[in-house]
């Protein structure tokens, strides 16, 4: 093998995946605004709402509320700044997560959580997105 064609091979291994949507099974839950994709691994984190974390309360019910709806299910989440209402308020990564808006079946995951009054709506992030159906506001 050349070395260009090997420099090659190595620059596009190196790029980190940057992709405005993403479609994939969900392979894990991991609280109720934050899940990995299946294909490609990418961990997402809900545009503009939020759950209890780990160790407070509400949080095995916000968790296994994600779990019902997306398992076993294709999602298609649209990362900020693709068209979401986090565009302009939220950063397009968070740690190693995507920010993003998601869907199952044309329901917006973060939307279901703050109906059932599992996630507070985040408006900092998200304007009055979420805000009109929440209980909870942060």
């Amino acid at each position: 093998m050349s070395k260009v064609l090997a420099f090659l091979l190595a620059a596009l291994v190196a790029v980190p995946v940057q992709a405005a949507d993403f479609t994939s099974p969900v392979n894990r839950v991991i609280d109720g605004d934050t899940f990995q994709l299946s294909r490609p691994i990418v961990k997402i984190r809900l545009c503009g709402v939020d759950t209890p974390e780990r160790g407070q309360r509400g949080y095995r019910e916000a968790t296994n509320f994600t779990k019902s709806l997306v398992s076993g299910k294709q999602i298609t989440c649209r990362v900020v700044g693709s068209g979401t209402p986090c565009d302009g308020r939220s950063r397009k990564k968070s740690y190693d997560r995507f920010v993003a808006q998601c869907f199952v079946n044309n329901r917006d995951i973060g939307m279901e959580l703050v109906k059932a009054g599992l996630a507070c709506a985040w408006p900092k992030y998200s304007g009055r997105h979420y805000a009109k159906n929440a209980r909870c506001v942060r």
